[in-house]
């Protein structure tokens, strides 16, 4: 649907309810903020199964990082979440290239105490991640025996911004967007304390599922 058409949809949703009238702003703000309501919902079950994986599935990216241990996640395009990490690592006092390892996260607490376990402290063979937020900006750093000479990222990004007078469309996958603009009319009427079609709208909501 273009964002013309997801608005005529809630229009149609919100009349047969007989509720009161939302301008075009305030669709918007209702379709952004279920928009992103449903990309942190599927992303809690991604790659569940075979519509889960299709739900998020333009909102995925690649980014290829190169030599760096501490990667600012603030500059990456419209970051949301990590979806996976690999990392190359170039063991020059082994005499050994490591290409595409996976690099699992870790725990603040379990990485605090990985650093008095010898056994395992993390490797080139068997790298980590840890995510802190210093100043204010997410921060992702490799914990490895030597400095990644390449990161590679998939992560998630952030939903467009839907705008009907910037003409601005969704950025789901088109099977997603009845769901959204279900959603959006449910957080409408949550707004009302109309819990007669609050209700209504969450079955019609489960009922796409």
């Amino acid at each position: 649907m273009t964002i013309a058409e997801m608005h005529d949809l809630a229009d149609l949703l919100i009349d047969k309810a007989d509720a009161p009238w939302f301008n075009a702003t305030e669709k918007d703000r209702f379709i952004n903020l279920a928009s992103m309501e449903m990309a942190k919902n599927r992303y809690r079950e991604f790659e569940f199964n075979e519509k889960r994986r299709k739900d998020l599935l333009s909102l995925v990216r690649v980014e290829e990082i190169a030599s760096s241990a501490n990667v600012n996640l603030e500059i990456i395009p419209d970051f949301l979440f990590v979806l996976s990490l690999a990392a190359d690592f170039n063991d020059t006092s082994c005499n050994r290239v490591l290409s595409q390892i996976s690099v699992r996260p870790m725990q603040l607490d379990d990485y605090r105490r990985a650093q008095h376990d010898p056994f395992n402290q993390p490797t080139d063979d068997e790298p980590f991640y840890i995510e802190r937020n210093t100043g204010g900006s997410r921060q992702l750093e490799v914990k490895s025996t030597t400095t990644p000479t390449r990161l590679y990222l998939d992560y998630l990004k952030r939903p467009a911004e839907v705008s009907l007078s910037g003409n601005i469309d969704s950025d789901f996958p088109e099977h997603m967007h009845e769901e959204i603009v279900n959603l959006a009319v449910r957080k409408m009427f949550a707004t009302l304390s109309d819990g007669e079609h609050y209700q209504l709208q969450l079955n019609e909501i489960q009922s796409q599922e």
